[in-house]
């Protein structure tokens, strides 16, 4: 990821609705998860979720990149660690709860189902795993590329993907339905006309009324993703176990 976008995450992650929403579509996906347990946050960046995870247990944060980790450090008191998602430096069986928001399609991801048996290795039996990521390839654009994504997902490749790592998947859904239509289409118009992403990337600052507008839609939206699941999103959450 460029820096100026681990910057604007860090300006923005109290109050951007897209940070906001994702807690509403957490807490029903992760209801039944145990809490008071040991939580790994893997790629936790500049720490944008590592105080909503301390919900359910200790926190343990781990990013590759050193200045999101001290952005993290200037809000977050808890371990931080710094390492490579493909070889944690923990010893099996660490941890209740792993969970990767935006992490495997980064490109420094070079197998990706490598990568979700390290995390399964990591867990405690009965441990539950998160993953949180971009969907379809379609949506692919210049934003990805500033966050350096190699590749985007459908529900379908990270079910896969848990359930070759030996997990049980409990729940699967797409989410952000509501903008996919609108971010597909602003991004073929600027793949189409040239446009240039801005070193930030897409993620700006939203209106104060638009932002809490937004926030209000996606808490029912949450309900729906969480209890029956999205047939289509910007996002895909999948939530397996051990």
């Amino acid at each position: 990821m460029e820096p100026s976008l681990y910057e604007r995450i860090f300006q923005l992650q109290k109050t951007h609705w897209w940070y906001r929403s994702r807690e509403r579509f957490l807490d029903i996906l992760l209801r039944d998860v145990p809490r008071g347990g040991i939580v790994l946050d893997a790629g936790c960046g500049p720490g944008s979720m590592l105080h909503y995870f301390g919900r359910y247990g200790d926190v343990v944060g781990l990013d590759r990149y050193l200045p999101a980790l001290q952005m993290s450090r200037s809000h977050f008191s808890g371990p931080l660690f710094q390492g490579e998602c493909s070889r944690l430096p923990f010893a099996d069986n660490s941890f209740t709860l792993v969970t990767a928001c935006e992490v495997l399609y980064h490109r420094n991801i070079s197998d990706v189902a490598a990568v979700v048996r390290e995390f399964a290795r990591v867990l405690r039996p009965g441990g539950a795993l998160l993953i949180v990521d971009s969907a379809y390839s379609s949506c692919y654009s210049g934003h990805d590329q500033i966050a350096h994504g190699a590749r985007r997902f459908t529900k379908g490749e990270l079910v896969a993907a848990l359930q070759s790592a030996g997990l049980e998947v409990v729940h699967a859904t797409y989410a952000y339905a509501l903008i996919l239509p609108i971010v597909w289409l602003l991004r073929r118009f600027k793949s189409l006309f040239g446009v240039r992403e801005e070193q930030g990337g897409e993620l700006a600052e939203t209106w104060r009324p638009l932002n809490s507008l937004v926030v209000s839609w996606f808490r029912l939206e949450a309900v729906l993703a969480g209890y029956w699941g999205l047939p289509f999103g910007l996002s895909v959450q999948v939530l397996g176990k051990k």
